[in-house]
């Protein structure tokens, strides 16, 4: 078994459903309100806060997946993903860069509307080919979660042929 820089989540539960309500958990006690019901403020390394949708779509979309990323036109068959869900406290470490080498992208990407052009930011963590989204609002120095999932090779390729890189943070690079 290979070593990762975080640790997986690896929750049982009786049926796929309760499983995925359980994972949804865990989404929205650290990424959208406390226990308490505290709305959980995130921020990436720049100070950028991330805005994390309470939402089921927002969930449904990050912690699914489709079979083949280069027919599915974004539309994921595949409804919940074990592999996605498993790594869902990895974001909060990708978005503060506590481990690993991390390149930060931009993207552009055409909306639903075919005038809105949407701006991505894109974080692929080199060691893990694990990749968070998010996108740009007007508003300077706010983001919003969109998905984050382990990539093949290919898929990481496409993303740096459809965006600039930005900047890459390691700690053996930064002084970190």
């Amino acid at each position: 078994m290979s070593k990762h820089l975080w640790p997986f989540i690896r929750l049982k539960a009786d049926t796929e459903e309760k499983l995925r309500e359980a994972y949804r958990k865990i989404y929205l006690e650290n990424y959208v309100k406390t226990k308490d019901g505290k709305e959980i403020e995130l921020y990436d390394w720049h100070g950028n806060r991330i805005h994390f949708g309470s939402y089921s779509s927002v969930f449904d979309h990050a912690f699914s997946e489709s079979a083949d990323y280069r027919t599915s036109c974004g539309i994921h068959e595949i409804s919940f993903s074990k592999e996605r869900a498993r790594r869902i406290l990895w974001i909060k470490e990708v978005l503060k860069a506590s481990k690993g080498t991390i390149e930060r992208r931009s993207q552009t990407k055409r909306g639903y509307s075919p005038n809105r052009l949407k701006q991505r930011r894109i974080l692929i963590v080199l060691e893990e080919n694990y990749v968070v989204v998010l996108e740009k609002v007007e508003k300077k120095e706010t983001l919003y979660f969109i998905s984050a999932f382990p990539a093949d090779n290919g898929y990481i390729k496409k993303i740096r042929s459809d965006g600039g890189l930005l900047e890459v943070k390691s700690p053996s690079l930064n002084g970190d």
